[in-house]
C-alpha cells in the first residue's frame, strides 16, 4: 500500500512540474491555460476592474 501511495505522489509531483513549466501546451485544455494578465492603469500602476476605468480618474469624494 506504501508503495502505491509513493508512486501516485511521484506521479502528481511530476505532473505539476510539467504543468508549471507549460510543456503541457497544446494538449492541456483551455481552463487550465494561464488567462491574460489584469490591466492596469497607466497613470496610477493599480489594476483596473470593470469598464468604469481606473479610480485615480475620478475627482474625490465629498465627505462630511
Amino acid at each position: 500500500m506504501i508503495k502505491v501511495v509513493t508512486i501516485f505522489l511521484i506521479v502528481i509531483v511530476t505532473l505539476a512540474m510539467f504543468g508549471k513549466l507549460g510543456w503541457l501546451g497544446k494538449i492541456a485544455p483551455k481552463g487550465l491555460k494561464r488567462a491574460n494578465k489584469p490591466k492596469l492603469c497607466k497613470k496610477c500602476g493599480r489594476h483596473i476592474i470593470g469598464s468604469k476605468g481606473c479610480d485615480c480618474r475620478l475627482p474625490p469624494a465629498n465627505k462630511g
